[in-house]
């Protein structure tokens, strides 16, 4: 958060970054990214009622709300939400431009919501938009079905997991220039705007299907087996599938919302064969296709993830715990190092797979691994390193 006194920092840190992009023709690049907060800093201080903001208020062109609403595909069955929210032009564009059910715009600073109100009053579509002053961070976006986002990438990374803890399979997400971190766009598009070229990313929220999936298909009189293990991250999947007993890797995997598809080369009888698997998703089930005609339905095992999993760093005897816990609904973890104990707050659990960055804003100390009964496999990646194995195992405490 940037307080109060600290414009001329944050000033010195421009013309510096400025320089020294300059120096190395990167101009453009930056004037791309921080070029629209210039000019607003007064705005970083605090609001009339003494709340510090995060971001300044840098209105999004109509032509660039309106290719964020395209890209996103709005329509009459949209919720279209909008997070840090400004004067309100995106829920309000919509509503009356594209027909959404309703729109609702989260924002700290009054006066923001004040014309929030006003415009929702002028553009005639005031009593379906819900505008609320609240800190962005503790917003209920549960009932989302499009998220418009114009924050920086700092803050984007902070809602991340929020929006993974909240958000329903399928849910999409729009953000004006700024990405989430090494969460990589579904799509991002070039928009050009009055003065300069914009940048909208796109993100479908993908379903939790990390685990072990296990189904079987009868043949004739043959009942074929299989057991499918998946790693996720973000919408990114991997894993293997094995069938009556032979295992082979899977390929051209994609995960859209609750959609799962991919393939796999099975051998059986010395002869191998390519099958395309097709499913939806929905908890711990999977229903879909075998090469578009056999029926297949899935079941994952239960994995166990509350609890104490404890690890010895590598190349140290030194050891640590994650504490994953249940509160208030929602799982939250904990690094427990001796004596010293810190949250985990770029936290995920995706099924029976987890994920968490130790130091989500200035560094990587990312963890990653699969829960199988009382232990986690997976690897500890850390910056200017090559990923390493790693292994938990759950303790009572």
């Amino acid at each position: 958060m940037v307080w109060k006194g600290m414009k001329p920092l944050l000033m010195l840190v421009l013309m510096v970054g400025s320089a020294w992009l300059a120096a190395f023709g990167q101009q453009a690049e930056f004037d791309e990214h921080y070029g629209p907060w210039r000019d607003h800093f007064d705005e970083y201080l605090e609001t009339e009622g003494g709340k510090q903001l995060e971001a300044p208020f840098v209105p999004t062109p109509p032509e660039v709300v309106a290719a964020m609403l395209r890209m996103a595909g709005v329509g009459k069955d949209d919720v279209v939400y909008d997070l840090g929210c400004g004067d309100g032009r995106i829920p309000v564009a919509a509503v009356k431009d594209f027909g959404a059910k309703r729109g609702v715009g989260v924002d700290l600073d009054p006066q923001r919501i004040k014309e929030c109100h006003e415009n929702a009053q002028k553009a005639g579509v005031a009593d379906r938009l819900t505008f609320i002053e609240e800190d962005l961070y503790k917003a209920d976006v549960r009932d989302c079905t499009v998220l418009g986002l114009y924050l920086y990438e700092k803050m984007n990374i902070k809602l991340r997991p929020i929006l993974y803890r909240q958000l329903r399979p399928g849910a999409r997400i729009v953000s004006h220039d700024f990405h989430m971190g090494d969460w990589e766009g579904d799509k991002v598009e070039k928009v050009k705007g009055p003065s300069r070229q914009h940048t909208v990313h796109f993100w479908v929220m993908p379903a939790s299907v990390a685990g072990t999936w296990r189904w079987s298909i009868w043949s004739g009189f043959h009942r074929h087996t299989y057991t499918l293990t998946l790693r996720q991250r973000y919408q990114k999947i991997s894993g293997t599938l094995t069938s009556d007993g032979q295992e082979a890797p899977i390929a051209d995997a994609k995960l859209v919302g609750d959609q799962l598809s991919f393939t796999a080369a099975l051998t059986a009888h010395g002869q191998t064969v390519k099958r395309a698997f097709a499913g939806r998703i929905s908890g711990d089930s999977i229903k879909g296709t075998m090469d578009g005609t056999v029926a297949w339905k899935a079941a994952r095992d239960k994995a166990k993830v509350v609890g104490m999993w404890r690890w010895t760093l590598p190349g140290s005897e030194q050891s640590v715990a994650l504490r994953i816990e249940r509160r208030d609904g929602q799982l939250a973890a904990t690094y427990v190092d001796g004596k010293e104990e810190r949250p985990a707050p770029d936290f995920y659990v995706w099924g029976g797979g987890i994920r968490f960055n130790l130091e989500p804003e200035g560094g990587k100390t990312i963890y990653e691994g699969l829960v199988q009964g009382d232990r986690i496999s997976g690897t500890v990646d850390r910056a200017g390193a090559q990923p390493v194995k790693w292994e938990a195992a759950w303790a009572r405490r």
